[in-house]
C-alpha cells in the first residue's frame, strides 16, 4: 500500500452527481484507511459543458458537507474524473523518436482525431508500450485533459487549503487500486470501468496496461455486446475471451446483479473488487456502509489516494 510520503492524502473522485472521498493515514509506522464518504450535489452537474465557476461552487457546497461530517487532517489532495472528460488514444509510434518530436506527434494525432480542440489548451500524459502477445507493434497510450479543468481544480484545492498532487483518468486510478489489491502477474486480466455514457476497457499483461479502448453507449442493454465485440480478435488487437485468466469491473454503482446479469451474458466471468482489502481501516469503518457493501464504487478514489507518483 502506497501513499504520498508518510503524509495523509485524501483521494476524490468527481461525477456528475456527486463528490466521493478516500482519506489514507500514516500512523504508527503503517497506512490506515481513515474516511470514506460521499456528498450527492444539489443539481446533476454537466462537466464538460458547465462554466467552471459553477461547478466549484456545487463543488464547494458538498464538501463542505463532507467536512461537516468526517474529521479529517489531510493537508495533500488528488482528483480523479470521469473518463468522458479525457481524450484518450492508443496509437502507434516509432520509439526511436526523441522526447519533443514524440510530442510533436502526439499533438499532430490529437489535431487529427479531435479537430474541434486546440492540443494547445491540452495537458497530456502518455504511456509507451512496447509489442507484446497482445498487440503486435509498439503503441502509445495517450490521454489528454482540457488544461481548464486542470486550473479549475487547482482553484479549488487553493481555496480549501490543500496542495494538488494528481489529477488522473477514473479508470486509470480505479486500475492503480485494482494492481493493490491482486497480484496480476503472468496473467491476461481485463478491467471494465462503467460511466453513465461511456466502457472503457484495460487489457494488461502481467499487470501492466496493454490496450486501452473506450465506448460510447446509450443503454446498459448496448454492454453486452461491446464487450464481446472487444474482447474478439482484431487487425491490431490478438484477444479473445479464452486469453482472459481474470476480469474485473467497477464504476458508479455497480451492483452484484449486473455483475451476473453481464457475466452471463458475455461468458466471463467478472469480478466486483474490493480496493480496501490490503489496507487496515480506522475502527470507525466497520459499520460504515460504503466501507461494508460499496467499496467498489470508490474504486477511483482508493487508487488516486493510493498513488505515489
Amino acid at each position: 500500500m502506497r501513499a504520498v510520503g508518510n503524509e495523509d492524502h485524501t483521494g476524490f473522485t468527481l461525477t456528475s452527481s456527486k463528490i466521493q472521498f478516500v482519506e489514507v493515514g500514516f500512523k504508527n509506522e503503517k497506512f490506515i484507511l481513515q474516511n470514506i464518504d460521499e456528498v450527492y450535489f444539489d443539481e446533476r452537474l454537466n462537466l464538460t459543458e458547465d462554466k467552471e465557476t459553477k461547478i466549484t461552487s456545487v463543488l464547494q457546497t458538498a464538501f463542505n458537507e463532507l467536512l461537516i461530517k468526517n474529521r479529517t487532517s489531510a493537508s495533500t489532495a488528488s482528483f480523479t474524473l470521469p473518463v468522458e472528460m479525457f481524450y484518450t488514444v492508443q496509437i502507434p509510434y516509432d520509439n526511436t523518436l526523441l522526447y519533443q518530436d514524440l510530442l510533436e506527434e502526439i499533438r499532430w494525432e490529437l489535431s487529427v482525431l479531435y479537430p474541434f480542440v486546440n492540443p494547445k489548451e491540452l495537458v497530456i500524459q502518455h504511456i509507451e508500450i512496447e509489442k507484446n502477445k497482445i498487440v503486435d507493434r509498439n503503441t502509445i497510450l495517450v490521454s489528454a485533459l482540457r488544461r481548464k479543468y486542470l486550473q479549475m481544480i487547482k482553484y479549488f484545492c487553493d481555496e480549501n487549503k490543500l496542495s494538488l498532487k494528481f489529477v488522473d483518468n477514473s479508470h486509470f486510478a480505479s486500475e492503480r487500486a485494482l494492481s493493490s489489491v491482486y497480484n496480476l502477474k503472468d496473467t491476461v486480466s481485463l478491467s471494465l470501468y462503467v460511466s453513465n455514457s461511456s466502457l472503457s476497457l484495460i487489457f494488461s499483461l502481467e499487470g501492466k496496461p496493454v490496450w486501452f479502448k473506450t465506448v460510447a453507449y446509450h443503454s446498459a442493454s448496448e454492454i453486452p455486446e461491446i464487450i464481446l465485440k472487444e474482447t474478439s480478435p482484431g487487425e491490431t488487437v490478438n484477444i479473445n475471451r479464452s486469453l482472459i485468466d481474470s476480469a474485473y469491473i467497477s464504476g458508479e454503482d455497480i451492483s452484484d446483479s449486473f455483475v451476473n446479469t453481464l457475466s452471463a451474458n458475455t461468458g466471463i466471468e467478472f469480478s466486483r473488487f474490493n480496493p480496501f482489502e490490503n489496507i487496515n481501516p480506522d475502527p470507525k469503518l466497520l459499520d460504515n456502509n460504503f466501507y461494508s457493501q460499496k467499496f467498489n464504487t470508490f474504486s477511483p478514489a482508493a487508487g488516486i489516494a493510493y498513488r505515489l507518483a
